[in-house]
C-alpha cells in the first residue's frame, strides 16, 4: 500500500512539472487581430527589470516579483503606440501575493488620483477572464488614461496600460470613444487567448 501511494505521488509530480512550464506562453505576446491597431514586435523585458520591483500600497511598498516578462506595443493608424501591453511572469510560489499586491496597488493609485472615472477599481469580463483596472474621466490630462490587469494563470500576469495622446496623434475623439476602444481591445485579446493552442 506504501509503495503504491508513492508511485501515485512520484506521478503526480512528474504530471505537474510537465504542465507547470516556467516561461510566458506564446499566445499571450503573439495577437496580432485587433481592429485598427498593429502590433509592434514583442521585447523582453530587461534583465534589471526581471529582478522585481516595489509597487506601493496603503501598507507601504511591497515587492512584486517577476522572472521573466515581454512588452508588445501596438500603434495606431498614425503609428504611434496606443496600447502598451506587458505580460509578466511571477516567481510560483508568490504568485498568489504578488495579484493581492497589485490589486491593493491599483486601488492605491486610483484613490489618490484625480478625475478617475469611477472610485472604485473598474472590473471588466470578458470570454471568461476577469479584468481589474482604472480609467480616468476625461481626455484632457494624464500620459496614460488607463491601467488593467488580468491574472490568467500559471503565474502570469498581463497589463494593459492605454496611452493618452496629443490631439493630433489620438485615434479617439472623446473619453467615450477611447472606452470603447480600450474594451474592444481587451475583448479581442481574451478571446484570442480562448482560441489560441499551446497556452
Amino acid at each position: 500500500m506504501k509503495s503504491k501511494l508513492i508511485t501515485i505521488l512520484i506521478i503526480t509530480l512528474l504530471i505537474f512539472s510537465f504542465t507547470s512550464k516556467n516561461e510566458i506562453e506564446e499566445c499571450f505576446i503573439s495577437f496580432k487581430s485587433s481592429t485598427n491597431l498593429t502590433p509592434a514586435t514583442p521585447d523582453r523585458l530587461p534583465e534589471a527589470y526581471r529582478k522585481g520591483r516595489k509597487v506601493t500600497t496603503y501598507k507601504g511598498e511591497v515587492e512584486i516579483t517577476c522572472i521573466d516578462g515581454y512588452r508588445v506595443l501596438y500603434n495606431n493608424n498614425k503609428k504611434v503606440p496606443f496600447v502598451n501591453l506587458k505580460v509578466e511572469l511571477s516567481e510560483r510560489k508568490a504568485y498568489e501575493k504578488d495579484q493581492k499586491h497589485l490589486i491593493e496597488n491599483l486601488k492605491y493609485l486610483n484613490s489618490n488620483s484625480s478625475g478617475m472615472e469611477s472610485k472604485d477599481l473598474i472590473e471588466l469580463e470578458f470570454n471568461g477572464y476577469k479584468i481589474y483596472g482604472l480609467s480616468r474621466g476625461s481626455i484632457e490630462s494624464g500620459s496614460t488614461l488607463g491601467t488593467f490587469i488580468m491574472f490568467p494563470g500559471n503565474g502570469v500576469t498581463v497589463y494593459f496600460y492605454f496611452n493618452n495622446l496629443k490631439p493630433e496623434y489620438r485615434n479617439f475623439e472623446n473619453v467615450d470613444d477611447y472606452k470603447k476602444q480600450r474594451d474592444r481591445f481587451i475583448k479581442e485579446y481574451t478571446k484570442y487567448l480562448t482560441t489560441c493552442k499551446g497556452k
